[in-house]
């Protein structure tokens, strides 16, 4: 069977207060809606959407080498002394005039240049799918996300269970200290519990504490004003699933928005190859320019329409060895993104075996702590018939409903393991969470 992260990672109800303009506090929200206002307001995706941007301008400056090129040319020079020869009686007859002006449009367009445009757009267009990185900064950040909201869902229920052992401390605490009071028992029984209370109101402290931080770190994410109130509520996954490895194995490798961004790497460094391969190719250009200037006899100061027109072939005869250095380094650097392809594969089947492992740990775990919990509560039932009886002390029930306490926030975190295994399995196999 298929696993989505969606229907099965988290079967949980999410209850997220003004967790955004156009929701009502007490409207129920989804997890692919948190999610979703990640992708929407996280500083990170907008970023990679503006490298998409300019990966897209550097395209057509790669194209814009087919086109022509045209300028406007203006220049006005002084000489002096200007040169002349004599004529006899007439005087001196100048050559050139005191002021010159030019003024012209000229053209250049490559005619042929052995496939390096061609190439060097080929460049462009591999190097330019930003988008993968985008889809790789939306997958992670949504993996966080989700493994965010899952902390904060078990810290909120593992400080309801302390809560709740701190309830139970301080009743047996004003039952130990009316027995004092009576005479019916001693101060050891008081200190016990005076000790217990310090604890958990401790791992209460630190709870707290990192719910605290966790909550800063989903507004963090989802661009929430810090005085937004977060308010989840729900359940773990516990149903069983059935894992076919081998199935999951090949869709990672083709999911995965780590592997498709090295594939393009590979491509990227295959067209690089080629451009650094035609650099000693020669190039034929024609070159164009039309305009007005002076200087033409009769009549220097005149200004009269003129052209020219030509032919460019510019062959390299030697560069200092430029191009064979260059292909060697677009050789090694090819080859060095197809060993790191081959790595990356074999880290993402490590990646899939291992949350195939946590989820089958997971649920060998949920298992072993339902019997705990029944247990445990049998336990609870007894101690307290036989402490009714007179038979067990205050802190012989104690000590089973504090058992009893242990348990659950033992089963609470098989629960909360065998979610994040999911979520891992899901992330490992390139599963997108929107």
């Amino acid at each position: 069977m298929k696993i989505t992260m969606v229907t099965v990672v988290l079967a949980i109800s999410w209850c997220v207060g003004s967790i955004s303009a156009q929701s009502n506090p007490a409207d129920s929200e989804t997890i692919e809606q948190a999610v979703r206002l990640t992708l929407q307001n996280h500083p990170a995706i907008r970023q990679a959407e503006y490298g998409l941007i300019a990966s897209d301008a550097r395209l057509e400056v790669s194209r814009s080498a087919r086109m022509p090129d045209i300028s406007f040319d203006g220049e006005y020079v002084r000489i002096g002394p200007v040169p002349h020869f004599n004529l006899g009686g007439s005087g001196p007859l100048e050559l050139a005039p005191y002021n010159n002006y030019d003024l012209h449009v000229g053209l250049r367009q490559t005619l042929y240049d052995f496939g390096k445009t061609k190439a060097a757009v080929h460049v462009a267009e591999t190097s330019g799918r930003t988008a993968d990185q985008v889809d790789l900064t939306k997958f992670n950040l949504a993996y966080q996300t989700i493994g965010v909201c899952n902390n904060i869902l078990i810290l909120h229920q593992r400080i309801n269970v302390l809560d709740e052992q701190l309830r139970t401390l301080n009743q047996h605490l004003d039952m130990s200290l009316k027995k004092i009071t009576a005479g019916t028992a001693t101060d050891f029984d008081t200190l016990t519990i005076q000790v217990r209370i310090a604890v958990v109101r401790s791992d209460h402290i630190d709870a707290v504490h990192m719910l605290e931080t966790q909550e800063i770190t989903f507004r963090q994410l989802t661009g929430l004003p810090s005085s937004t109130p977060i308010n989840l509520c729900g359940t773990f996954a516990s149903d069983k699933i059935e894992i076919n490895a081998d199935s999951l194995l090949k869709t990672a490798v083709v999911q995965r928005p780590e592997m498709i961004l090295s594939h393009d790497a590979e491509s990227i460094a295959a067209a690089q190859s080629q451009l650094v391969s035609l650099g000693d190719k020669p190039i034929l250009a024609l070159n164009l320019a039309t305009g007005f200037k002076n200087g033409y006899e009769p009549n220097l100061d005149t200004w009269r329409g003129n052209y020219a027109a030509g032919i460019e072939l510019k062959v390299p005869v030697f560069n200092g060895y430029r191009t064979k250095h260059q292909e060697a380094e677009a050789a090694a650097n090819a080859n060095s993104i197809r060993t790191h392809t081959t790595d990356l594969e074999t880290q993402i089947q490590s990646e899939v075996r291992q949350a195939i492992a946590g989820v089958k740990s997971s649920l060998e775990k949920i298992a072993s702590t339902d019997a705990q919990v029944r247990q445990a509560e049998q336990a609870v039932s007894m101690a307290r018939v036989r402490y009714n009886a007179g038979v067990n002390t205050n802190l012989d029930l104690l000590d089973a409903e504090t058992a009893l306490s242990q348990t659950k926030l033992i089963r609470l975190r098989a629960l909360y393991d065998y979610t994040m295994s999911l979520v891992a399995l899901d992330r490992a196999t390139g599963k997108r969470a929107w």
